[in-house]
């Protein structure tokens, strides 16, 4: 295998007839091209060649997954006449194989090399006269006859077998050479080494110029020997949709080189070919030419995409359904992002920081999404003319550093599953489409995005990306509701009815050691040890209200894991605290048999634990008698059930949108007959209490529970300055003191009645307790004076 230092530099090796761009294959890319039906015999010609000459096969570099490669040299040949990409690198036999460029054409380097790399070797070619090369290899694997591949091949062999660009090679040829032929691959530096390494040639090929005083006009000429017939141009089918190309770089405007005279004369003779062979179809069949499968595949491409069009423009009709557009940022592990949510916590886009683009899962909502930026302080550059450009598809970009890849919208299929219809290079600014009518829809998205594409070019999809959208489009994906999973034991399952315990996620119980078991056993003791891990410590206390006492240690009441307590014989692991603070299932859209799993938890918490609805808050603390410890383990596996917000994950275009938790709380009836108003929602509280919101309610419902006496609604003695309309407490316990919910303190007006209230308590020397929705899970610490002394159940 050839290889290069890093300071190795473009070299002329006339064995080969090429200027070598020298590659090291310990480092650099080695990827491989794509080959088309058309490319094959050139192909196989090659690499059989190849093959069946005595040489060396040798271990793979180290970041090749095969068994050993053949090295070779490859011919890179700008291609200018390719119809889909004017940058376009054919990767061809070298010259000393014989026959023209045409003939010895293997296929073409994929678009997302193409940046820069093309440029320079289309420098290096124009500027030089000479072909330009690098190094390679042909993956081989070894056939072992005892497998069962090997028997199952041997025994099919190759009958209906036709060469074809994904199986070039018979089995019957690669048993002869005794091993499975993978792909060819080229060995190029990145493409910043390869400008780096064609500029420093040029530079030393023109002091060489200089100090030999050749004249600059033969620059590019003076070392060609061979007068190249008169330059016949071909006529190459130009793209639909073409962009102003970029102007030449000034070295280039040059007399055409001899490499790009010899293609032209072997496109003139190709041309020529095909016409005679074209007036003879036409004049005997009525045809002018064989239809290829790329020709049938294209046109399929495009006639699937024509609904498409109608489709767009009913969408475009259509009111997006998202509300309450909200701009937030967050930072996880230092990396930060800018989110544009909706009044129900989903997502619906992403500003892309430092400069955007701002991508959205609908594009309806743009103006919305850049009020919600401006709001949140975000100094975004609106594209211009958002309102005018209302040709777009529906779609979504999905960006990857300088690659947007433009996804297709589908109802029930997650972002990631989306088909693409295209693609985008920011650094060169060509969009890449895959079909024709796509073109200016998805030009028109860009716009949007606060770009202008360069150039438009068409292609077809790479495999992967073929297969990935042949299966978005058959194959109905929906998000799984599933967020989480445990290990919850058959024991604790039983707490549960039957039908429900399917949705805790369980998966198959691990066998562990009891507590006191010896190290080398099954159980874990470090993974769950609160005394090391202050996230399961927090999580353990917060749900207990009590501190971990390092002391206790015992199996974990749900699944058997070593875990510690905060109360005694509560025993309960890290994994499990997760799971009743994060819950195992999300909200996805899109209802089935786990939504009433959902509802059946509320249900149960409303009837065992909170004599009414929870509020998330109250989720965070454990409040059954600690005394009935499957109680606490029921009040644990409902907490499995219930989805939180942060869990939220949509389709990209959901069935229904996220519900909120008192949405939620609805569905499963625990709230009665509330009433929606611009204060919160009034509902009747368990004891018959009239509540003006979740919050009072909340409060109301604990203190019945508890067995605490409450009075809704008393009077604040009369005051000549502080009280003259008749203020209100929002409840008076059994000892007279005054209980006030502090629902709205962001409100000024609120804030300030809520002060009067203080001061008028203080002068009349009343005792005033208030709440905050931040304290619902400690109600039982701050009505700790009040509770009866044996908990109520």
């Amino acid at each position: 295998m050839s290889s290069s230092p890093p300071s190795a530099s473009i070299q002329y090796e006339p064995t080969t007839g090429m200027l070598m761009i020298p590659g090291d294959p310990a480092k650099d890319f080695a990827p491989g091209f794509a080959v088309f039906d058309d490319s094959v015999p050139a192909l196989r010609s090659f690499v059989l060649g190849r093959l069946r000459t005595p040489g060396p096969r040798v271990p793979p570099p180290a970041r090749s997954d095969c068994d050993a490669v053949v090295p070779v040299t490859l011919n890179l040949v700008p291609r200018p006449d390719n119809d889909y990409d004017a940058r376009a690198i054919s990767v061809a036999a070298p010259p000393t194989h014989g026959g023209s460029v045409l003939d010895r054409h293997m296929g073409y380097m994929y678009g997302s090399g193409l940046y820069i790399t093309s440029e320079s070797i289309r420098r290096l070619t124009d500027l030089t006269g000479k072909p330009v090369g690098c190094h390679g290899w042909i993956e081989l694997n070894r056939l072992d006859p005892d497998s069962y591949y090997y028997e199952e091949r041997d025994e099919e062999g190759d009958e209906g077998w036709a060469a074809d660009h994904q199986v070039p090679f018979s089995w019957a040829e690669q048993k002869e050479l005794g091993h499975h032929i993978g792909r060819v691959r080229i060995l190029l530096p990145a493409r910043e080494t390869v400008r780096a390494l064609v500029d420093r040639h040029l530079r030393e090929r023109e002091r060489e110029r200089r100090a030999s005083g050749a004249p600059a006009a033969l620059a590019v000429t003076a070392a060609l020997a061979v007068t190249a017939p008169p330059a016949v141009t071909a006529a190459p089918t130009a793209p639909a949709v073409t962009a102003t190309h970029p102007a030449p770089r000034p070295e280039t405007a040059q007399a055409p080189s001899l490499v790009e005279r010899q293609l032209r004369r072997a496109l003139a003779e190709r041309f020529a070919v095909l016409m005679r062979r074209g007036l003879g179809r036409r004049a005997a069949e009525g045809a002018w030419g064989r239809e290829t499968d790329r020709d049938r595949a294209r046109l399929r491409r495009d006639a699937e995409s024509l609904p498409h069009l109608a489709a767009w423009e009913a969408f475009r009709a259509r009111p997006h359904g998202f509300t309450g557009l909200r701009a937030i940022t967050r930072s996880v592990f230092h990396h930060t992002r800018v989110l544009v949510l909706d009044g129900s916590g989903v997502e619906v886009g992403q500003y892309h920081l430092p400069d955007g683009p701002l991508t959205l899962v609908d594009e309806r909502v743009r103006a919305d999404a850049l009020v919600a930026l401006q709001v949140h302080g975000m100094e975004v550059d609106a594209p211009e003319h958002v309102a005018g450009l209302d040709g777009f598809p529906d779609a979504s970009v999905v960006v990857r550093d300088s690659i947007w890849s433009i996804r297709l919208v589908r109802e029930g299929v997650p972002l990631t599953s989306l088909p693409e219809a295209g693609w985008f290079d920011a650094d060169s600014g060509t969009l890449t489409v895959y079909a024709r009518p796509h073109a200016e829809p998805l030009t028109v998205l860009l716009r949007r995005h606060g770009v202008r594409p360069l150039l438009v070019t068409y292609a077809t999809p790479r495999e992967e990306v073929e297969g990935h959208n042949s299966r978005a489009f058959s194959v109905r994906s929906e998000i799984s509701p599933f967020y989480g999973s445990s290990q919850v034991a058959a024991g604790p399952q039983r707490l549960l009815p039957e039908r429900y315990r399917t949705w805790l996620g369980a998966k198959p119980a691990v066998p562990v050691e009891p507590a006191e078991a010896e190290p080398g056993s099954l159980l874990s003791p470090l993974v769950d040890d609160a005394t090391d891990n202050p996230y399961y410590r927090r999580a353990l206390e917060g749900l207990f209200g009590a501190p971990v006492d390092p002391d206790r240690r015992g199996p974990c009441r749900l699944c058997g894991r070593s875990a510690q307590s905060a109360s005694p014989g509560l025993f309960y692991c890290h994994r499990c605290c997760g799971l009743a603070l994060g819950g195992v299932l999300r909200d996805n859209g899109a209802d089935g048999e786990w939504t009433e799993a959902i509802t059946y938890g509320l249900r149960r918490l409303a009837e065992i634990e909170f004599s009414g609805p929870p509020s998330l808050s109250q989720l965070g603390r454990v409040s059954v008698p600690y005394t009935d410890a499957e109680l606490v383990d029921e009040a644990l596996l409902c907490r499995f059930l219930l989805p939180r917000p942060g869990s939220t994950l949509l389709s990209t275009r959901p069935a229904r949108r996220a519900r909120t938790w008192t949405e939620w709380l609805q569905l499963a009836g625990v709230l009665g007959d509330g009433v929606r108003t611009a204060m919160g929602t009034v509902t009747t509280a368990t004891d018959g209490h009239l509540c003006r919101s979740l919050f009072e309610r909340h409060i109301d419902d604990f203190l019945h529970h508890r067995g605490i006496v409450h009075e809704p609604e008393p009077h604040y003695p009369h005051h000549p300055e502080l009280n003259t309309t008749g203020l209100r407490a929002d409840w008076r316990l059994a000892d007279g003191t005054f209980v006030e919910a502090l629902g709205l303190m962001e409100r000024e007006a609120y804030a300030a009645k809520v002060e009067r209230k203080r001061e008028l308590a203080a002068l009349s020397g009343l005792r005033l307790v208030t709440v905050t929705a931040a304290e619902l899970d400690r109600l039982a610490e701050i009505f700790a004076d009040w509770l009866p002394a044996a908990p109520l159940a």
